[in-house]
C-alpha cells in the first residue's frame, strides 16, 4: 500500500484539476443537430505484414490493444500475432498448416497516422519451432505494475493445438522503460503462465494499491473427435518489488471446479465425454475454457468481482469478499445459462445507475440485466438483440453518437466451417433499453468476406468521440473515424490517476450528474477479448454543456467530487486530492495547536 502524507495540508488544500479541451475549432463551429446520423469514415491501417491477409479458418487474431505508451497525449496500438493453431482440412479442400504470426507495435503520428515501431520497442520475439521467427501472440493487456508511470504490457501467448502432446507457450511481460523501450521481466516477476493463454486483466483485487495480474487458459479443443480439455487460469498478486506470487488456490479464483496442486501452474483436465461435448456437465463452476473476464462490482460493495466468460458451458460469476477471496455466485446471480462465451463488458445500458453485463457468444449474445439486488435477468431477446448462429468476440459498451445511452458493439468471425464469413454489429440504443443493429448504415460493413475477432473502442484522435478498430485475419486492420463531434452533441473524458490507488485507477467508480439524472462507469482494465480498450472513461451528454459535478469512489476509499465541469474536454482527476481525513486526529491536533498557542501567549 503506498501513503501520502501531509494530512493537514491535503484537509486545507482546494481540489484543483488540470484539463484541457482538445474540441477542434471546425467541431466547436457546428450547430447541435441531434437528428443527424453519425456515420463512421474508413481508414487502413499499414501494417506492412502480408501474414495479415493470408489466414482463414482456424486461425486467431490478431487482438488489439490500445495505449499511451511513450506518453505524448495520444493513444498507440498493439497489434497481436495472426496465426494458424492447427493443421487442419476445411470442407473446401484448403490447407492450412499451423503456423506463427508477428507481433506489432505501432506509434499515433497524429490525424489517425500511424508508424511501425516494433523492432525499435525490443518486442520481437523469436521462436525457434520450425525456425521461423514469429509468435502465437492472441492478446495484450497494458497496465503500470510498478507504478513508474509507464504502461507495462503482458502478453498472453495461445501455443498450438496440433496434438495432445503440444502445450501452449510461455507469456511474456514487458516493462515499460520509459523510454520507448521495453524490456522482458517475465522469469523476475514470476507470471509466465505457459498454458494456452487467451487474455488476462490487471486489476487490484485486494486493494493494496498495485495491480495484480489474472491470466486466463483455454485449453484444446480438437475438431475430428469434438474433444475439450481446459486449463486453470492462474491469479497472479502483486508483492510490490516487482515480483508475482500465485494466489488462485488461496483466492479460490481458478476458473473451474479444478485447482492445481502445482504452485505457479495450471492443471489440465480432459472431457469427460470424448465424441461429444456436454454444456450440462461442468455446472456453474464452468468449463474452465476461458476466453475472456470481465472485473466490475456488480453488488456496488466496493470491492471488484469477476465474470469469466467461458467456452461449451455457464460462464460463472465470483464475487470479491474483500478478504482477499472469491465466492461462486453464479447460480445465486440467476446466471445459470449455458453457451459459448467470448467476450464481456460492463455498462449501464438501461440507465438505472448499476452495471449491466453484456456476453458474446458462438450463437446468441446474452444481455444480462442488474437487478440491482445482488441479481441477474438476461434480456438480450427482449433487448432486440435478436437470436444468431454468428461466432461473436469482443463485446464493448459505448455511446458511439454521444446521446447519453450505452451502445453495443460485437466482432464477429467464424474460425471453422462451414461459415467464416459473417459481419460485425454495432447494436443502436433506442433510449429505452433496446437496440437496433445498424452497422451497414453506419459504414462499417466494408466487404462480406472479411473475419474479425480482435477490436477495440479507442478516441485515436482525441475529438471526444469513440473510434473503432477492427483486427481482420484476412484482411488489413481497419480503423473507423467516428464522426459524431460533428453533431454538436457534447462529451467529456475523464482520464484517472490514483496515489493511494494504483496508478491508473483501475476499479474507482465514476458518476458524472447531468440535468439532474447520472451516468455510471467504472474504470475497467480489460474486458472482451483478444485486447483493451481506452482506459480512459468517456461519457456522451448529449446536447447538455454544463455538468453539475463529477464524483469519483477510488479503490482506497476515498472520494472526489469536482463542480461545475465543462463539456467537451478531458478532464484529469487526481486521487491526492481527495484523500479521506481522519477527524478525530485532526480535532486532536488543532487542539493541542491551540493550547500550545495559549501556553507561548499567557508566557508573554
Amino acid at each position: 500500500m503506498k501513503h501520502g502524507g501531509g494530512l493537514i495540508l491535503t484537509v486545507l488544500m482546494f481540489l484543483s484539476i488540470a484539463s484541457t479541451s482538445l474540441m477542434s475549432a471546425e467541431n466547436a463551429e457546428q450547430t447541435a443537430n441531434s437528428d443527424m446520423l453519425v456515420r463512421y469514415t474508413r481508414h487502413i491501417l499499414d501494417s506492412g505484414d502480408e501474414s495479415l491477409t493470408d489466414l482463414d479458418w482456424t486461425s486467431y487474431g490478431p487482438g488489439i490493444s490500445t495505449v499511451d505508451f511513450d506518453s505524448d497525449g495520444d493513444l498507440d496500438l498493439y497489434v497481436s500475432a495472426v496465426f494458424s493453431h492447427l493443421d487442419y482440412q476445411p470442407a473446401q479442400g484448403k490447407a492450412i498448416d499451423a503456423g506463427y504470426g508477428a507481433q506489432m507495435l505501432f506509434e499515433n503520428t497524429g490525424d489517425l497516422e500511424f508508424r511501425d515501431v516494433t523492432a525499435a520497442s525490443g518486442l520481437v520475439i523469436e521462436t525457434d519451432e520450425r525456425s521461423l521467427i514469429g509468435d502465437t501472440s492472441v492478446s495484450g493487456a497494458w497496465g503500470d505494475y510498478d507504478s513508474d508511470g509507464h504502461p507495462d504490457l503482458y502478453i498472453s501467448r495461445f501455443g498450438h493445438t496440433l496434438d495432445r502432446e503440444v502445450a501452449g507457450m510461455p507469456n511474456i511481460l514487458y516493462h515499460n522503460n520509459g523510454d520507448g523501450t521495453f524490456t522482458d521481466v517475465t522469469s523476475k516477476a514470476g507470471v509466465s503462465n505457459s498454458g494456452h493463454s487467451t487474455s488476462a486483466q490487471w486489476v487490484d483485487y485486494d486493494h493494496d494499491g498495485d495491480l495484480d495480474l489474472y491470466s486466463l487458459n483455454y485449453g484444446y479443443m480438437y475438431p475430428d473427435d469434438s474433444t475439450v480439455e481446459d486449463e486453470t487460469n492462474i491469479l497472479y498478486r502483486n508483492e510490490g518489488d516487482g515480483t508475482f506470487s500465485d494466489q488462485t488456490n488461496a483466492a479460490g479464483l481458478s476458473g473451474s471446479s479444478d485447482f492445481s496442486p502445482v504452485n505457479g501452474a495450471f492443471l489440465i483436465t480432459p472431457t469427460e465425454s470424448p465424441g461429444s461435448i456436454d454444456q450440462e456437465q461442468y455446472g456453474d463452476w464452468g468449463s474452465g475454457l476461458s476466453w475472456s473476464a470481465v472485473w466490475f462490482d456488480y453488488d456496488q460493495d466496493g470491492w471488484e468481482d469477476v465474470f469469466i466468460a467461458s467456452d461449451y458451458g455457464i460462464s460463472p460469476l465470483y464475487r470479491n469478499a474483500g478478504d482477499g477471496t472469491f465466492e461462486m455466485v453464479t447460480a445465486q446471480a440467476g446466471m445459470s445459462l449455458t453457451g459459448s462465451a467470448r467476450g464481456a463488458d460492463a455498462g449501464d445500458y438501461d440507465g438505472d445507475g448499476d452495471l449491466d453485463l453484456c456476453q458474446s457468444n458462438f450463437g446468441r449474445n446474452y444481455l444480462w440485466n442488474n437487478q440491482g439486488d445482488g441479481t441477474f435477468i438476461e434480456a438480450g431477446l427482449e433487448a432486440g438483440l435478436g437470436d444468431s448462429s454468428s461466432m461473436h468476440w469482443v463485446c464493448d459498451f459505448f455511446d458511439y453518437d454521444l446521446d447519453g445511452d450505452q451502445d453495443l458493439y460485437f466482432s464477429v468471425g467464424r474460425t471453422n466451417p462451414p461459415y467464416s464469413i459473417e459481419d460485425n454489429e454495432l447494436w443502436v440504443n433506442g433510449g429505452e433499453g433496446t437496440f437496433t443493429d445498424m452497422a451497414l448504415e453506419l459504414n462499417l460493413i466494408v466487404y462480406l468476406d472479411e473475419k474479425t475477432q480482435g477490436s477495440v473502442i479507442a478516441d485515436l484522435d482525441n475529438d471526444g468521440d469513440l473510434d473503432i478498430v477492427a483486427g481482420n485475419t484476412n484482411a488489413p486492420i481497419r480503423i473507423f473515424e467516428n464522426l459524431a463531434e460533428m453533431t454538436g452533441r457534447h462529451w467529456l473524458l475523464i482520464e484517472l490517476r490514483g496515489e493511494s490507488s494504483n496508478s491508473a485507477g483501475i476499479g474507482a467508480e465514476v458518476r458524472v450528474y447531468v440535468d439532474g439524472e447520472v451516468q455510471v462507469q467504472q474504470s475497467i482494465a480489460c474486458s472482451g477479448s483478444l485486447g483493451c480498450g481506452d482506459d480512459r472513461l468517456h461519457f456522451g451528454l448529449n446536447l447538455t454543456g454544463d455538468i453539475e459535478r463529477v464524483v469519483v469512489d477510488w479503490p482506497s476509499g476515498a472520494k472526489s467530487v469536482v463542480e461545475d465541469v465543462a463539456a467537451n474536454q478531458i478532464l484529469v482527476i487526481e486521487e491526492r486530492f481527495a484523500r479521506e481525513v481522519d477527524i478525530r486526529a485532526y480535532l486532536g491536533l488543532v487542539m493541542a495547536s491551540l493550547l500550545l498557542f495559549i501556553h507561548l501567549h499567557r508566557r508573554h
